[in-house]
């Protein structure tokens, strides 16, 4: 009976993860997935998925209504925050915030359900009862941690290629190109999360955004302090009459030098990094191989000493 409580256990967290990482949004294409809401305003077709697996056709529905009815019990800006940080993270659906919170707080409740049946109805090591109590608060953090990581990655992917961005950028308007069909070039051109918000940028100025809004939504899906710094300079260039050619120019150069710097602090904190792994990997062979021997030798010396 032990058994079957543990194994069900195991299998509702297991469950819960597997829906929460079957989500689209959370996958690699996510930026791809989330431009998918602005496809309607696209010319050309659309591709439908005619055989939805089992999950999208009868569990994901239910679990959703459950989760929407849920969700009418949270505090309103409990749920604004988790959106907000959902978006950082480039998962940009409600439907997402349900599942997220769901899995947030049912998953603590599973595990603390296991330990309540297993500690009154069993007797069971202290052992097995203290991996549950551990699990716990493992399982509320999880979730929130996986979000952390995944927007801290986000950015840390934006950072790196922005400094090319504005190069091209750059080269493209001063060879007479529009801003505009300059940013369509660039999206075009750069791969990865920020090639993908440029195309989102794009789509909503097709909709009817001006380019200040289409930016400024940039800004509050990434948070990204150098990209920031990039839209407020167009935009202000865009309002004042400045030159967006000038503009660019100075904002690559100083993009290129946060590069380079940020690569020169990288190199110095190196040495830092690297004396952990010498002490504990390196030192104990050296160890072995220069006492080794003499220890040997010694060994020898009172083995002959004793006879």
């Amino acid at each position: 009976m032990i058994f079957f409580i543990i194994l069900g256990a195991v299998f509702a967290a297991v469950f819960l993860l597997t829906l929460f990482f079957s989500m689209p949004a959370f996958q690699k294409n996510a930026p791809a997935s989330s431009l998918g809401k602005l496809s309607f305003f696209d010319t050309k077709g659309k591709k439908h998925h005619p055989n939805p697996t089992f999950v999208e056709r009868i569990v994901l529905p239910i679990f959703r209504k459950f989760l929407s009815i849920f969700r009418k019990f949270l505090p309103r800006n409990l749920v604004e925050s988790v959106s907000k940080r959902l978006e950082l993270a480039g998962i940009q659906d409600n439907v997402k915030v349900d599942v997220f919170l769901g899995i947030k707080f049912f998953m603590p409740f599973v595990f603390l359900l296991a330990l309540f049946f297993i500690s009154i109805f069993f007797k069971v090591p202290t052992t097995l009862k203290m991996i549950l109590i551990l699990l716990v608060p493992v399982s509320y953090i999880f979730p929130d941690y996986y979000l952390k990581s995944k927007t801290a990655k986000r950015q840390e992917g934006i950072r790196k290629s922005l400094p090319n961005a504005l190069d091209l950028l750059t080269i493209s308007v001063e060879a007479g190109l529009g801003f505009d069909m300059a940013l369509y070039k660039v999206a075009e051109n750069i791969k990865g999360t920020l090639g993908e918000e440029f195309k989102r940028v794009i789509k909503e100025m097709e909709i009817g955004l001006s380019r200040k809004e289409a930016l400024r939504n940039l800004t509050k899906r990434t948070d990204v302090t150098d990209l920031n710094t990039f839209i407020l300079s167009i935009i202000q260039a865009d309002i004042f009459g400045i030159s967006i050619g000038k503009v660019l120019r100075i904002q690559a150069g100083e993009m290129r030098i946060k590069r380079r710097q940020a690569a020169e602090e990288k190199g110095m904190k190196a040495p830092v990094k690297l004396v952990f792994p010498t002490i504990l990997f390196l030192l104990p062979a050296l160890m072995i191989i220069v006492v080794g021997p003499a220890i040997l030798s010694i060994m020898d010396i009172l083995k002959v000493m004793g006879q």
